[in-house]
């Protein structure tokens, strides 16, 4: 009998090295199966590489053409009818028209005043958002509209309407 207890605690002790090494691997193979099946192990992949590519345009370019005749088209179906404006302690008070040809209605309008001196020279170019509703097919009439302060050397003032939000 005592051979038979012998073999028995042989068996017992490759059993349990065998069960320390499986509990060892195993769950570092469950962990890498689960980063595998939610695609977490792109950092072994390596990264591509950025290129970017430049193309000069020339200014024949149709897309160039095609923004001009926008905008001279933009600027037919707004257009500032009357501009009454004077200086209050060197700042721009203006009183003006604005009239919308288009068939929607402008919540508000990007304005560009240019003022020149008596030569005809652009002094100052200031753009101000003026946020009043704009019906469309009809003029509206915007009083005290204030651009800040102006040169005093500015006797002219040509206002033109660069962008709208419907």
């Amino acid at each position: 009998m005592p051979s038979r207890k012998r073999k028995n605690s042989k068996f017992k002790k490759i059993a349990i090295e065998w069960l320390k090494w499986i509990s060892a691997i195993v769950p570092v193979l469950v962990f890498i199966y689960i980063l595998y099946y939610y695609n977490q192990l792109d950092f072994l992949k390596k990264d591509k590489e950025v290129s970017s590519v430049t193309t000069v345009l020339d200014e024949k370019d149709s897309a160039k053409l095609a923004q001009v005749i926008e905008k001279t088209k933009f600027q037919e179906e707004f257009k500032i009818i009357e501009n009454e404006w004077h200086l209050v302690g060197g700042i721009a008070i203006h009183n003006m028209e604005i009239e919308n040809k288009t068939n929607r209605a402008a919540k508000s309008v990007d304005v560009e005043f240019k003022y020149l001196s008596d030569i005809q020279e652009a002094l100052t170019t200031k753009t101000i958002t003026i946020k009043k509703d704009l019906p469309p097919g009809k003029s509206t009439k915007i009083t005290n509209v204030s651009v800040g302060f102006v040169n005093n050397a500015a006797v002219g003032c040509d206002p033109k309407v660069l962008t709208a939000k419907f």
